[in-house]
């Protein structure tokens, strides 16, 4: 809640606000300092010192506190502005990729048929014995988990 205050509340009054209160505040308390010299203004000196001491402190430090509201202000607009060079760089990225995916997606779609023929080819290899893994299996499953060229021509006749 005070975070809230502080930052829409007192965030909107303008900056020279709180010198000048704490100026004021200090002047006020000097004035009063003159006049409670004076019998008739005394009772008034009393109760106008200590605030517009405490006027002056509170100028002081929310002087303070709109410095560090400028600061943090400050790093929100930097980092708003990294954001949008990150979200422009990732949209130029996804753009790349997406015309070499489309421009690759000819050999993707030839492997990952060339893979297939050669498991259908090695089908009953790989089915023959469950206690021992076929050595053709093996091949098969890392060429195609490295998505490597297949040994199979489109026909589907191996090379």
């Amino acid at each position: 809640m005070f975070e809230w205050f502080v930052h829409y509340a007192l965030g909107n009054i303008p900056a020279w606000t709180w010198p000048a209160l704490a100026a004021a505040g200090l002047t006020i308390f000097f004035m009063a300092g003159i006049l409670s010299h004076l019998p008739q203004f005394k009772p008034w000196a009393l109760f106008i010192k200590p605030v517009s001491l405490i006027a002056c402190l509170f100028g002081v430090f929310m002087y303070g506190g709109q410095g560090v509201v400028a600061v943090y202000q400050a790093d929100v607009k930097d980092a708003e502005h990294r954001a949008e060079l990150a979200d422009e760089k990732a949209k130029a990225a996804n753009q790349a990729l997406a015309a070499s995916v489309a421009n690759n997606a000819h050999l993707i779609n030839g492997r990952a048929y060339g893979v297939k023929q050669i498991i259908i080819k090695d089908k009953d290899k790989i089915n023959a014995d469950c206690a021992k893994i076929n050595h053709d299996a093996w091949e098969d499953y890392n060429r195609a988990i490295m998505n490597s060229g297949s040994k199979v021509t489109v026909t589907g006749a191996p090379k």
